[in-house]
């Protein structure tokens, strides 16, 4: 009797399971530009690569908050320590943990110095080299503000110790100093093969 009812209740799994999938599309068919809508936050694809898929947050996660008060290291800095905190868990929440993707992110400065090196992110700014690939998808002109990219300009033995790499809602790339406020749109990867939802 109990295996009868414990195949029942995994019938039932798998039958609400597929209903639920029945609306969403694998994330893996989407194209760069497309929307993905979950919880009411709405993500861009920016790349499918192997088996993986980069997105982006299209609106602001985080809003008025600096960089950091003393270094333009991401690896280092408030602002990374802010979004393990308080936007991973968001992300987690609408994709799974398991289904978000831990990646090293190359902190080369915008002039190629390698002071910073890299680190090891699930979620995090977008990089100076993507915000160049990917720059036509990344404008959102209702945006309030200008977003952080986990890039340094250059380095302090160059001159430029407090400047890190910005982007507009037009998609212009600048710099700004660590101790300004931005916003930030985060970007994360995820594994292709789970089932999303499609927004415009």
């Amino acid at each position: 009797m109990n295996k009868t009812l414990e195949l029942a209740r995994e019938l039932v799994r798998a039958l609400e399971e597929e209903a639920e999938n029945q609306d969403k599309v694998q994330l893996g068919t989407m194209q760069p530009g497309d929307i993905i809508v979950t919880n009411g936050r709405r993500y861009k694809i920016l790349k499918q690569m192997d088996g993986q898929t980069k997105i982006q947050s299209v609106e602001f996660m985080l809003e008025g908050v600096q960089f950091d008060s003393d270094s333009s290291d991401y690896s280092t800095s408030d602002l990374k320590k802010r979004i393990d905190s308080d936007v991973l868990p968001v992300f987690e929440m609408d994709f799974d943990a398991e289904n978000i993707v831990k990646h090293e992110v190359d902190l080369t400065t915008v002039d190629a110095q390698k002071d910073f090196g890299s680190c090891q992110c699930k979620v995090r700014p977008i990089t100076f080299d993507e915000a160049r690939e990917f720059n036509a998808l990344l404008v959102n002109e209702d945006l309030p503000d200008w977003d952080w990219t986990c890039t340094a300009w250059s380095t302090e033995e160059r001159g430029w110790k407090y400047s890190v790499a910005v982007v507009s809602p037009r998609g212009l790339i600048d710099y700004n100093n660590y101790y300004n406020d931005c916003g930030v749109r985060p970007v994360c990867i995820l594994k292709s093969d789970i089932f999303v939802s499609k927004g415009e």
